[in-house]
């Protein structure tokens, strides 16, 4: 494999440890609409990567269009612009991968499901905007993950192809929307929320260590 010339990351489970801020923001959210309902670690785990409006229609177990659905969709996102990044924080590895690839030129943009507002206020706090090309969530307008259309975009943006770029995730939708870009490899956090689908295991480069990452540039 050629030296990438640019990466595309995840927020939530690959940047940023964010599953204590979902679920406490979750909670507020229920709370807020008077639900007794409260999610634990371990409730809200299977939730993330899919983005708010499948979080709420998980844990509710309603339909995507239901109106309690989206209710506490809308509750959860605003909830979440007040409180972005109370417990939040960039996993081991990552600040220094970042650093390593500003240093050599090799841009890098982020791809979430987290609603548009949350994560420019998350990417501010913990100070990873400066690193970015570009940042898009679905509310800019494109389809969600795994749909291809984020990273198309991010790719125009920072002047590469899908072929040359590097898409990192840690589930499912990350996976599928590299391998639906035609990204050139797509590797997964073993830090993340989810574990590899089985499927694609000797498919993607696995991290355990997130620095692994800085092999693909030293090759």
């Amino acid at each position: 494999m050629g030296t990438p010339k640019a990466f595309i990351f995840d927020l939530d489970g690959t940047l940023v440890d964010a599953l204590p801020d979902i679920q406490a923001n979750a909670n507020r959210a229920l709370e807020a609409l008077g639900y007794d309902l409260r999610l634990s670690l371990a409730d809200t785990q299977p939730h993330v990567g899919g983005g708010a409006h499948k979080l709420a229609s998980n844990v509710l177990g309603l339909p995507m269009e239901h109106e309690e659905t989206m209710a506490l969709y809308h509750a959860f996102a605003d909830i979440y612009e007040q409180h972005p990044a109370d417990f939040g924080k960039p996993f081991p590895g990552v600040m220094h991968v970042l650093d390593t690839l500003k240093a050599k030129g090799i841009p890098v943009s982020c791809v979430t499901a987290k609603p548009a507002k949350a994560r420019i206020k998350v990417l501010d706090l913990l100070g990873l905007t400066p690193y970015l090309t570009l940042a898009l969530s679905p509310e800019d307008g494109f389809a969600k993950k795994p749909a291809p259309d984020m990273l198309f975009e991010c790719c125009k943006a920072m002047g590469v192809k899908p072929s040359e770029t590097v898409m990192v995730g840690d589930t499912r939708f990350d996976v599928e929307a590299g391998f639906n870009a035609g990204c050139q490899a797509v590797a997964f956090a073993e830090h993340g929320y989810q574990d590899v689908p089985a499927e694609y295991a000797d498919r993607v480069i696995s991290l355990p260590d997130f620095t692994d990452l800085l092999k693909l540039i030293d090759e």
